[in-house]
């Protein structure tokens, strides 16, 4: 079964993603919708979010984080920085989170064209495996829509920047708290990210002649290394 259109695709994805990725496979132009959909709902939650929250408690919790080792002098320097670039944050904030979206695929597309070619009959381009990218962070939309939810429905506009990381291991499970060695890392680590890698491994079974169980290494392997490094920082 495949998808027919690119709009049906967006509804496949998450509730029968091997649907959308076999219609991937022949289509052309479909990853654009896709990207925009991310784009537009990120762009959205972070505008609704920036100019809902109060700038200065914003302000004094990226200070705090941002000085946690420094001296007075250093928090001093941190926080007049800082003071300069807060009425344009948003923009920075929706220019970064696109950036890093465009990057980050560019360079996982690298990864899957590499580790396709242990199927010979895999004869994807470049550009087809950045659309494959795009598509498995569709549950970034999801995760927009709840930043969304969470800011609408406060009863207060001193909002944290963590609201963005509502769906974290940290958040949802361990409770670490701002400071502690592991506190970024598990912040890093959500429901959405294994969400991404099962629709990883769906469309690279798809795409491939891979087993399960390969299809899986290989759609974790890039989180396994990133994450794995950096528990290793942390601690270190």
């Amino acid at each position: 079964m495949s998808s027919s259109n690119a709009l049906s695709a967006c509804v496949d994805i998450f509730i029968s993603p091997s649907k959308t990725f076999n219609g991937l496979k022949d289509a052309k132009g479909w990853s654009w919708l896709a990207f925009t959909l991310i784009a537009t709902a990120l762009a959205i939650s972070t505008y609704v979010f920036y100019t809902n929250a109060d700038s200065q408690f914003i302000l004094e919790e990226q200070v705090a984080a941002a000085s946690i080792d420094a001296t007075i002098g250093e928090q001093k320097m941190i926080r007049q920085s800082m003071e300069q670039s807060i009425d344009s944050q948003v923009w920075f904030a929706i220019g970064g989170g696109l950036f890093a979206i465009i990057i980050m695929n560019a360079l996982i597309a690298g990864y899957y064209l590499l580790v396709s070619k242990q199927d010979p009959d895999a004869q994807h381009s470049y550009g087809a495996w950045y659309g494959f990218g795009v598509w498995t962070m569709m549950p970034a939309i999801i995760s927009s829509l709840g930043v969304l939810a969470l800011v609408l429905t406060a009863s207060t506009d001193q909002l944290s920047m963590s609201i963005f990381n509502y769906a974290s291991i940290n958040q949802l499970i361990l409770g670490l708290p701002l400071g502690h060695s592991l506190y970024s890392l598990t912040e890093a680590i959500s429901i959405f990210t294994v969400w991404g890698i099962a629709l990883a491994a769906i469309g690279l079974k798809c795409w491939t002649n891979f087993s399960l169980n390969k299809a899986i290494l290989f759609a974790a392997l890039p989180n396994v290394v990133i994450f794995g490094i950096w528990a290793i920082i942390a601690l270190v």
